[in-house]
């Protein structure tokens, strides 16, 4: 029982905050990598991103470019 209080205690929220940051900083990253946008524009909003991993992925969604999927249309019904 003792190690499990112990392992408990050792998961920190903290932790769980950085892994949430990671996975939502990679997401944006790659979103931004795929975008329509030039080249230039690629690599500065991920330079944003990283140096600010909190704010970044934010402000990448509300002003950054949006990815490209290619033609997307939807299925016709029978």
């Amino acid at each position: 029982m003792n190690d499990l209080v112990a392992w408990a205690d050792a998961l920190d929220t903290r932790w769980l905050l950085v892994v949430f940051l990671l996975i939502v900083d990679a997401w944006a990253i790659r979103l931004t990598l795929t975008s329509g946008a030039a080249p230039r524009e690629k690599v500065k909003w991920t330079i944003v991103i990283l140096f600010c991993p909190i704010f970044g992925p934010l402000f990448w969604y509300v002003l950054g470019p949006k990815p490209h999927f290619g033609s997307f249309r939807p299925r016709e019904r029978p």
